[in-house]
Order: C-alpha cells, then structure tokens, then sequence
C-alpha cells in the first residue's frame, strides 16, 4: 500500500491543465484542456477495466494455487508495468503510460488476494472487523506514500525530483514485498487443483452478480456505492488545487491525511461498531451518512475545514465498504472465497469504470462528483432499505 499511496499524487499532475506556477503536467503541452480531462478519464476508468478482468482471475487462480503464490505474480508484474509508466513519463509518450496502468489493472488483484486470505482465517462474526485491518494498512500506506509522492514529484525542493520518481520508488517498495511474501508470509488455503478458471471470469462474475437472487441486490448497492466514490476519487485533487491552490506538495499532505482518516475510521471506529452490531444494519445507517458526507465537501472555504468535512466523508466510506465486503463474504461458502471476493471486485472494477462514459456525455466540473455522489449513494440506501429492511427485522 506504500507503493501504491506514492503514485496516487502523480496521475492529476500528469494532467494538469495550469499550475500554480504557469506550468501544465506534461501532456498539456500536447493536448488542449478537454483532451487533457478525458485521456486522465480514460486511463483511470481503463485501469478498472483492466482489474475488472484481471482480478476476478487472480482471485480465482489463489483459490487453486494459493494465496502466497498469486501474491508474489501480481507483486512483479506490478514492478513490469510500473517500468512501462515511468517509460511513458520520461519519453511524454501517452500511449506508453496508457499500457502502463491498463497492464496494472490486469495484474490488479492483489487486494482481492490478500482480503481471501483475511477471510480464510476469519470468524463471519469478525470479518467486517478484519477486513478494516486492509483499510488500516491501506491508510498507512497512503499517508506515508502520498506524502513521499507529492514531496519526490515537486521538482521546487530539487533538480531531481520529478513526476516518475515516486513511481521509481515504488518498484523499490513492490520488490521488498515480493521479499516478504516469499520469506515470511505463511500461507491461509490449501487450494483446489481441479477449479476451472477462464479469462471471461471478470464478465461472467458481473453476470452473475446481477441474476443471483442471492447475490443482486447487495451488489446493486455495492455498484452505486463504487461508482459514487470513484467518481470523487477520481476528482478529488483537482478540486483541492482549483478551490484552495495547493501545490504539489500540499496536495501530498492531504492524500496522505485522506489515509490517517482512513486508518482511523477502519483501525477504530469500525472496529468498535462491528464488535456490537450486525454488518447490515451497520450499513443500512451508514450509508444516508455517507451520502451527505459528499454535500458537505462543498461548504467549507477554509483549509481546516475542508479537512474536517473530508474526515467524515471518508470515514463513512471507511464503515461501509468494509461492512458491505463483509455482508458479501458471509454469502459464500468457506471453499470459495477468493471467487466470490472476486465476484465483488469486478462489481467494484466496473463501477470504477463508468466515468469514462460519463466525461464523454457532459462537461465535467470539480463539483460534479459531490452531487452525483450524494445522489446515487442516497439512492443506493432506498434500494437496500427496501431490499433488505425486513431481513433486519428479524435479525434483531
């Protein structure tokens, strides 16, 4: 997760139109504004194309060949294409950044991997609780990484620092843990030789996402919810520069306060709330919350309470994604975890997607996503409320 928090502060400045100092990213040399907004779109949304159908697989190949093994592939195969990156940073070349990333995304399941492997040793009363130790570690990572990442990118503290150095850096970070899943990590599943696994799993567990009665309505939550956030996400620092005009090494600073909230709204508060309440009624009061939380990003003016307000928005993402992995993982059978973690991350992948459609139907402005936001993820709780109210009931 350090590895990926460097790079996080990298991409928005890759396509930045106006800096504050006169200077556009690289690409703005090349491009005219509105390419400049959809060729960012594109290369994010591509990345989740790519997990959509990469993921689903390495989750599915660590139910047959095991957590350990899957781990160390994706962790090198990142190191690849993270090389591919910086190749297409140093020459200015788009194509070569957009290869970069699609191949990331392909190999991108890491995160499934090591979350099958937190459900293998989880109790089902504990794995909403459990599955916040991936949010700590993702905040962790993401507090140090973007830091680094912003301060290694500003070229204002030295010569040598620069966009692809961060990036560089996390190749270190990837191998040391290669390192580590080979020398340390203990394996969490005997896997399953004769499973079947097809490159076609990422579009066949979306299909069975949305037919499954057992399954489609949590997902239609968990896909509104995603596109909601990836949409913020994807804008996030934009806004932050164009409203309160940070520099590089701002931008780093709140990325990387983005991941204390984070790792306090998983490593505690989660924590707290799973050990006394049911995941799905911890969802069903979560998610209204949530959805304000998207409004409220627009009303500071100020630094500090710009903060705040984004405390809580991602704090009540730090509830309900983890509580909604869990409601899915109690779904399943012991046997298939990593399949059906699967199943969820191509929903997720998917979602992430969607962007790209929406920048190519309307002009997109950095408030944009606080609305559609809050829209969808308010409509995303009617839909449960009215799905699963009455299975809340009797689980009281």
């Amino acid at each position: 997760m350090l590895g990926f928090g460097m790079i996080l502060p990298v991409f928005g400045f890759l396509f930045e139109e106006v800096a504050i100092d006169g200077k556009g990213g690289i690409f703005a040399t090349i491009y005219d504004p509105e390419m400049l907004k959809f060729l960012y779109l594109f290369m994010i949304g591509s990345y989740s194309v790519g997990t959509w159908l990469g993921a689903p697989v390495i989750g599915a190949l660590s139910d047959k060949y095991g957590r350990r093994r899957m781990l160390q592939f994706t962790y090198t195969c990142n190191i690849l294409f993270y090389l591919v990156f910086v190749a297409g940073i140093y020459y200015v070349n788009y194509p070569l950044v957009y290869v970069g990333r699609v191949l990331a995304g392909l190999t991108g399941g890491s995160l499934l991997v090591i979350n099958a492997a937190i459900a293998d040793v989880s109790a089902p009363e504990d794995k909403a609780k459990n599955f916040g130790i991936t949010g700590i570690a993702f905040g962790l990572g993401a507090i140090i990484g973007s830091f680094l990442g912003g301060f290694l990118s500003d070229p204002s503290f030295s010569p040598y620092f620069s966009e692809s150095l961060p990036v560089l850096v996390s190749c270190v970070v990837t191998f040391a843990n290669i390192l580590f899943m080979t020398f340390v990590f203990d394996e969490t599943f005997e896997g399953v030789p004769e499973r079947k696994v097809s490159i076609l799993t990422g579009p066949k567990n979306t299909y069975k996402a949305f037919t499954n009665k057992s399954l489609r309505d949590i997902f239609i939550v968990i896909f509104f919810m995603t596109l909601s956030f990836n949409f913020l996400i994807q804008f996030y620092q934009f806004y932050v520069r164009d409203t309160f005009q940070f520099s590089k090494t701002q931008i780093g600073l709140i990325l990387a306060f983005v991941g204390i909230s984070t790792a306090i709204a998983q490593g505690l508060i989660l924590r707290w709330i799973s050990n006394r309440h049911n995941p799905m009624l911890v969802l069903a009061c979560a998610l209204p919350l949530f959805a304000m939380s998207y409004l409220i990003l627009l009303i500071p003016i100020s630094t500090a309470g710009f903060m705040a307000a984004t405390f809580l928005m991602v704090a009540f993402q730090g509830i309900t994604f983890p509580t909604s992995l869990s409601v899915v993982s109690n779904l399943a059978d012991r046997s298939i975890q990593g399949e059906i973690i699967g199943i969820n991350m191509s929903v997720q992948s998917f979602a992430a997607a969607t962007p790209i459609l929406i920048g190519l139907v309307t002009e997109i402005q950095y408030t944009l996503p606080m609305w559609v936001g809050a829209a969808l993820t308010f409509a995303a709780w009617i839909y449960y409320m009215l799905r699963f109210g009455s299975e809340m009931k009797l689980k009281r």
